[in-house]
């Protein structure tokens, strides 16, 4: 069970580390310069389509795909949400069925009915939290759903939860009527609010190392998740070096992850699927249980990386064949085991007859690859540090800097670096830089060193 979140902010973005017992969960990237549009409400204008989809306009360059599903074909312009972050090239996925979601309730404005999350196993709990949604989308409309964290909740969180979707939403109509298409209605959840809204137990810690940071999720729990008020707490120093997490996600983003008995994996991310190759070090010829024996316990890992990464989509794996039916069972239902834990949406799909494992995992978040790389040309594995990743780990090296006691923080950097971050916020005069002297309460200036590998940078503080 996941027990700690850590949250790390910059100028640049948040990046996050879901924590279990020392062990990193997941990581979690948001960028200030590219940030999600996952839960943003949007007034959309129509823009053109085709005989299974449709596009809109969500702003001035912004598009977004809406699937038809029978009742999504509408005409015109309408209220949409989006449902799934775009990356690579893709645009956003956005629904005309928009869901307020909170950390008890669910409203749908347009549906109907009422239910309760299935990970709440006692009848007796089912039954009153199924009663209580019924009365709740009788008064309130539209369609409830209760989650999961409402289980330990008393009713009248949950109701004053749900009271307050309902004004959003009255809020979201209003406005929708006097904007023009395409606008933005409403903007959803954060990175770090929905791992609070959508992920963390009650009994969960949250630490960060900024303090707006600490300000803005103490304000989002006061409204919305009373239960973390107390829990959030502000730490100087390396918070990614806690648990060893920095090292962790250096790892995350190589393409090999060794095995814990020889072998590695493989993880190849291609724009269709994941591919996935194990290699356990069993030699050819190798007795039939050691091979299964192996296999079963790669499966622990590929089980941990999917998570850690935040590998989406279609997954394939290329496990050592598996020569009878019953090792075959024997390895699905343990990947069904190891993945058991995973709060995204996901299916263990089966073994094709090629010997190919297929698992489908929901799109939500942006894989942890994309959100801190970019594909380039002569570059190992084809990719490199995205320059809003490479501003990101900037800042937080010249906190620690001056959480020791500089006074001063003279950055040496290629110029395509140095000119993107004096574009980002503004510079004062030509080497004196805004944007981090503010925020660390120093001096700060770049030096541009033209003889630097490509984008490559180094601190000097006194």
């Amino acid at each position: 069970m996941i027990d700690e979140l850590l949250v790390s902010a910059t100028p640049f973005g948040v990046r996050t580390a879901l924590m279990d017992n020392g062990e990193v969960v997941s990581f979690h990237a948001e960028s200030n310069c590219t940030p999600s549009l996952l839960g943003n409400i949007y007034l959309a204008a129509p823009k053109r389509s085709s005989a299974a989809a449709r596009f809109l306009a969500i702003g001035k360059k912004q598009n977004a795909l809406l699937q038809y599903t029978g009742a999504e074909a509408v005409e015109g312009t309408s209220i949409v949400q989006v449902t799934r972050a775009g990356w690579a090239g893709k645009a956003p996925r956005v629904s005309v069925q928009p869901a307020l979601a909170g950390r008890y309730v669910v409203l749908f404005p347009i549906g109907t009915g009422s239910s309760v999350a299935r990970r709440i196993k006692s009848t007796k709990k089912r039954d009153q939290l199924l009663a209580l949604a019924g009365k709740l989308s009788e008064s309130h409309g539209g369609g409830i759903t209760i989650r999961t964290a409402a289980e330990d909740a008393d009713e009248t969180s949950i109701r004053t939860e749900a009271e307050r979707h309902r004004r959003n939403w009255l809020d979201i109509v209003e406005a929708a009527s006097v904007a023009q298409a395409p606008t933005l209605l409403a903007h959803g959840p954060d990175l770090t609010e929905r791992h609070i809204r959508d992920t963390l137990p009650s009994s969960a810690q949250i630490i960060t190392d900024d303090g707006e940071m600490k300000e803005r999720l103490s304000s989002y729990a006061t409204k919305w998740a009373p239960e973390f008020k107390n829990r959030i707490q502000l730490t100087d120093g390396a918070l990614f070096e806690r648990h060893d997490a920095a090292e962790a996600m250096a790892r995350a983003l190589q393409p090999e992850t060794p095995l814990d008995r020889g072998g590695r994996l493989t993880i190849e991310p291609t724009a269709a699927l994941t591919a996935i190759d194990i290699d356990c070090g069993v030699r050819p010829g190798a007795k039939r249980n050691a091979l299964r024996t192996a296999s079963l316990e790669a499966a622990s890992t590929v089980a941990r990386e999917i998570r850690r990464r935040n590998i989406a989509g279609l997954i394939v794996i290329d496990f050592p064949r598996q020569e009878s039916a019953e090792s075959r069972r024997a390895l699905m239902a343990e990947m069904r085991r190891q993945m058991k834990e995973d709060t995204v949406a996901h299916k263990v799909i089966g073994i094709s007859e090629s010997g190919l494992m297929e698992i489908t995992r929901q799109r939500n978040e942006i894989p942890l690859l994309d959100a801190l790389m970019e594909t380039c040309s002569g570059a190992y594995a084809g990719r490199r540090p995205r320059l809003d990743a490479l501003a990101f780990d900037i800042a937080y090296e010249a906190r620690l800097r001056v959480q020791a006691g500089a006074r001063t923080i003279t950055l040496l950097t290629e110029p395509e670096l140095a000119s993107y971050l004096r574009s980002f916020n503004g510079e004062a005069g030509r080497d004196e830089y805004s944007t981090l002297g503010v925020w660390l309460g120093v001096r700060f200036s770049i030096r541009e060193m033209p003889e630097r590998r490509c984008k490559g940078w180094v601190i000097e503080s006194e």
